[in-house]
């Protein structure tokens, strides 16, 4: 490049000698003409991007330098970013741990998850006749809705098994960290397998971690298991969310008593395509396969593939659209506290640019560009960003483990990973870049446009107070978004109090729940129903108990029940109408041990068993709903029964509205029927305990009492108050993560909104000093000073309420009824703390300027 530049200089001193002048005259001409050899090589080498890596490499050693002397500017805006990104990276990891981690498996891409005719599941009969046709390289199947009994050191426990088909680790290709999976020759389920995998979890913390375990057996359901294998440590289950089945069982008779009959709904399908299979030569495959399966199974209408997609990743969002809603919704509010904290970091470089004027100045006056000096001025962004960054990471770590500790109301383990993966990693890295963008780059532009004169002649511009410089308008956007975030976490602590103070139609201070798990097969029908009988009278005589009963499920719980959609009629002359009423099956005192109201008829009785009239009790919302002012009482009505057929009972009473799945829901219709009645074949029972004071000071007599009655039946014992966590989960996650981000935006805002005005009272310095000298008091320098940031905050909160009041409104799907997204009461708490951090923000630069001694101002003006 410098002799291609040499040739055009000589030719250009050739031209000037042909118009007449010395060889010395055209060269100093031809100088003139083209300027600095130096600088149009540096301008070449920029055009052809040549300059782009040496520049790079120069700027981050002299950035790194300059920030050396910096330790004040370093560590704010570090710790500022690590929180940001700490609480970004959290939330992502949360998110990709739960809702797009891939299983644990050898080639996960290759697995696919199934769906038959629109159903979860499909019957044994049905798995074996599409595995036997070979359609995919691989077809297992599991189900998680089963539990077990495991006998342990002391007592029974309950445990949610995965029930596996008997090729489930072999199409999975999984990995183990202490001996093997089962195989499909020995755990089919014709061979009454007794073979168990465990997980590394239940290894730990209920085996005690011992090395040689593989071998040894396990008593479940009254069965010795031979354990066979243990998982490793960072597996990941097949069904995803971050479940992790404490056991791993094959599918057998023992199990599952229905498995043979032919509509059971026994396995969900997942399968491995082969090795040059693709997805649509996988799904074509297996819909011939399932056609053909029609005729052996005696099914016309059994083949149809209606999901066919890959076993994890973003493919089950459509399944939980509500938690893909909530945790966007918490990514919205991470990225909002991280644009705070960019915000702070360019408040201080925007400081920090005022000293570096005479810097900036000699620069582009030695031919500095204003793109090269907005590069440097970048990586300097750049290395607090990264510094920013690694933090935050670190604190991600520490809080995913934390995390990891926090016992939740679960009937299974949840865990999740905090590994450094490759979708963490692309997040981080566009952090970094939007980080390093939103510090640097707006004083980056500002800093490259520096009066040259005074600058050079080191001359300090008089300061003119502006109100709106960019400095301010960064914390008037600060507030907004802190309102915003602060609104949010205040909505859903608002959400968790209502829900708890709200009547949930039943008594939860004085009842105790006691969850009865038999092992399945060990009880016929008549000998579960002494069992129940004899545990009422043995609790009854128990001091402290008024009344005791049994049901099969209850509400607000886990086990809340089921809800059934169906046609139903009154018998005599009534009119049809379609109907959606949730179910229970409760035994006699149901309702005065709940403290639920009988409004109208009687109570269930002992008499009211298999063989006597079938009787139903239904609640206010249903009668109103559905039977309008027809007094129900007597009345019959149809239900749907068996083979689409219909059977008759009688409505002996009505009760009072209470609720059933969730404490914020609308009021649902129910219907009560007789648990003995019903002759319902669920291994879980529910008996519940009415006390005269204290429920916890019963727990243990009721643990006793029960625990003597059946050593093989897992029992868990709680107050009703302690069972209904599950249901206050959802708000009360909801209420600590939100309100944590809260806290951490305002905090973030009120260091800017500190920082601004403290830059802004030392440099009006002098003029405050002469408004004290012409007479001004301090009570007027107070005034001033906090009139300005109560400006700025004003149009922070203004702006912030008028943006919340349109991105709130998605809420109101995580909100109890009665609480709107447009809560008065919220907007302006918020509103009336956020002014008053902002008073306590501004108030100590405040009260320094009212200290200002004038002489010493002006002296040093």
């Amino acid at each position: 490049m410098r002799g291609e530049l040499q040739l055009h200089l000589e030719e250009q001193i050739d031209e000037y000698i042909a118009r007449g002048m010395t060889r010395l005259e055209a060269r100093e001409a031809a100088l003139r003409a083209f300027g600095s050899i130096a600088r149009i090589e540096e301008e070449c080498r920029d055009t052809r991007r040549v300059n782009f890596v040496s520049n790079l490499s120069q700027d981050l050693r002299y950035t790194l330098r300059s920030l050396r002397r910096q330790p004040l500017l370093v560590l704010a805006a570090t710790v500022s970013i690590a929180v940001a990104v700490g609480a970004n990276t959290t939330i992502f990891s949360l998110a990709s741990g739960l809702l797009f981690a891939m299983p644990s498996a050898k080639d996960p891409g290759r697995l696919v998850h199934i769906r038959i005719n629109g159903n979860s599941h499909v019957s044994y009969r049905q798995w074996q006749a599409l595995d036997a046709s070979q359609a995919l390289k691989g077809l297992a199947g599991y189900q998680i809705e089963a539990e077990v009994n495991w006998r342990g050191p002391e007592s029974s426990t309950s445990l949610i098994p995965l029930i596996v088909t008997a090729n489930f680790f072999d199409v999975l290709g999984t990995p183990f960290a202490m001996g093997r999976g089962f195989t499909a020759g020995e755990a089919a389920a014709e061979r009454h397998p007794d073979v168990v995998v465990v997980s590394h979890g239940f290894w730990q913390r209920r085996l005690g971690a011992e090395s040689n375990f593989v071998g040894h057996t396990l008593a479940i359901n009254g069965r010795p298991y031979t354990v066979l294998g243990v998982l490793p440590a960072e597996y990941i289950a097949l069904p995803g969310y971050g479940v992790a089945p404490e056991v791993y069982l094959p599918l057998s008779h023992e199990l599952m008593p229905d498995l043979l009959e032919p509509r059971a709904a026994t396995v969900e399908l997942f399968g491995r395509l082969g090795d040059d299979q693709t997805m649509e030569q996988g799904r074509a495959a297996l819909t011939l396969a399932g056609h053909h399966a029609r005729t052996l199974l005696n099914d016309a209408k059994f083949g149809d593939v209606t999901q066919f997609s890959p076993a994890g990743g973003f493919q089950r969002m459509g399944d939980f659209r509500e938690v893909g809603a909530f945790f966007a919704l918490l990514l919205v509010a991470v990225c909002l506290v991280l644009a705070i904290a960019c915000a702070n970091v360019a408040g201080l470089l925007l400081a920090r640019s005022t000293v570096r004027r005479r810097e900036i100045a000699v620069r582009v006056a030695l031919g500095a560009s204003r793109s090269r000096l907005v590069q440097q001025l970048l990586t300097e962004g750049l290395w607090l960003a990264i510094f920013g960054t690694l933090g935050g990471l670190l604190l991600m770590l520490g809080m995913m483990q934390l995390m990891g500790r926090i016992s939740l109301p679960l009937p299974m383990p949840v865990e999740i990973g905090a590994d450094l993966d490759s979708r963490l990693v692309v997040y981080s890295l566009i952090l970094l870049v939007l980080t390093t963008a939103f510090c640097a780059l707006a004083p980056a532009l500002q800093a490259t446009r520096p009066s040259l004169v005074s600058a050079l002649k080191q001359e300090e511009p008089r300061y003119a107070h502006r109100r709106w410089t960019l400095r301010g308008l960064l914390v008037v956007g600060q507030l907004a978004v802190a309102l915003v975030l602060l609104l949010t976490a205040l909505l859903f602590v608002r959400n968790l109090s209502l829900a708890a103070d709200a009547d949930p139609g039943f008594d939860v201070n004085r009842t105790v729940v006691a969850q009865v798990s038999f092992v399945e097969g060990h009880y016929t029908r008549e000998t579960r129903e002494a069992f129940l009988r004899a545990a009422v009278d043995r609790l009854n005589v128990l001091p402290n108990v008024e009344r005791a009963t049994y049901s099969h499920s209850v509400p607000l719980t886990i086990r809340s029940g089921m809800t059934t959609g169906a046609d139903l009629r009154l018998a005599e002359g009534g009119h049809s109408f379609h109907s959606q009423y949730e179910v229970n099956l409760v035994g006699p005192d149901y309702f005065p041990v709940m403290g639920i109201r009988l409004i109208g008829g009687r109570d269930f009785t002992v008499n009211d068993r298999s063989g006597a009239p079938t009787v139903v009790i239904i609640n206010e919302e249903f009668a109103s709903r559905y039977l309008g002012g027809i007094d129900p009482i007597g009345r019959q009505i149809l239900l749907p029964g068996a083979e689409g057929k219909t059977y008759p009972a009688e409505i002996v009473g009505i009760v009072s509205n209470s609720h059933h799945r969730t404490i914020g829901e609308s009021q649902k219709a129910a219907m009560y029927e007789p648990f003995l009645q019903r002759g319902n074949r669920s291994r879980l029972v529910h008996l519940i305990v009415r006390t005269r004071t204290d429920p916890a000071s019963a727990v243990r007599a009721v643990q006793q009492a029960l625990g003597a009655m059946d050593p093989s039946a897992a029992l868990d014992v709680q107050p009703m108050r302690t069972a209904l966590a599950f249901a206050f989960l959802p708000s009360r996650v909801g209420a600590t993560l939100l309100g944590v981000l809260g806290a951490l935006g305002l905090a973030l805002a009120m260091v800017g909104l500190y920082a601004v005005v403290s830059y802004g009272v030392s440099r009006r310095t002098a003029e405050i000093g002469i408004r004290m000298a012409l007479g001004a008091t301090r009570a007027a320098v107070l005034r001033l000073v906090l009139s300005d940031a109560a400006i700025l905050a004003s149009c922070g909160i203004g702006l912030g309420l008028t943006i919340a009041a349109f991105l709130t409104e998605p809420l109101a799907m995580f909100l109890v009824t009665g609480l709107s997204a447009s809560d008065p009461i919220s907007f302006g708490a918020t509103a009336g703390v956020l002014a008053s951090v902002s008073l306590a923000a501004a108030w100590l630069p405040a009260r320094r300027a009212m200290r200002i001694d004038p002489a010493t101002a002006l002296r040093d003006e």
